[in-house]
């Protein structure tokens, strides 16, 4: 049986997203829960949420850098004109955060693997950035999926988030 480098990636992405569970739910204050809305091209909205672990690795002057590792869910929407946006997608990543102690900027990258295909999301590896601002536990983000024109079509999704840290 040939396993494809996709699957691969797929499957290992899921295994340590799930690996990670049990260490998640002892962690507290490093689980972040996040909804919001996402646009592609041409202003074509859908529902988003995510579930991230968040641990500090390491306490720097004035921020904190922090592991990441996650699930996102982007809603399939109806058919638009000649494009598939209809599938559901969920993409599995790890990554790295900074989050600044003084003025609440955190900044993400991180590097997934995704289950669903859409003409916004069309390949692995997904590549997810994020820029926002942190309140105590709350946070607004703006997040962008794509995978860097690697397969076509790549409109890539991006969108607005509010997520609160237990």
């Amino acid at each position: 049986m040939h396993v494809s480098h996709r699957s691969a990636l797929r499957a290992g992405m899921a295994a340590l997203v799930l690996a990670s569970a049990p260490l998640a739910a002892s962690a507290g204050s490093d689980i972040e829960l996040a909804i919001g809305a996402s646009t592609t091209t041409d202003r074509e909205f859908t529902r988003t949420g995510s579930i991230a672990w968040v641990p500090a690795l390491r306490q720097l002057d004035n921020a904190v850098l922090r592991a990441q590792t996650g699930l996102i869910y982007v809603d399939g929407r109806r058919p638009v004109a000649d494009r598939d946006l209809e599938d559901d997608v969920w993409v599995g990543y790890v990554g790295l955060r900074y989050e600044r102690t003084d003025n609440g900027l955190a900044l993400g990258a991180a590097i997934g693997a995704q289950s669903g295909e859409t003409d916004a999301l069309s390949g692995d590896p997904q590549f997810i950035t994020s820029v926002g601002w942190r309140w105590d536990r709350f946070s607004l983000s703006i997040r962008h999926i794509s995978n860097a024109s690697l397969h076509s079509p790549n409109d890539g999704e991006t969108a607005l988030v509010g997520a609160w840290r237990f």
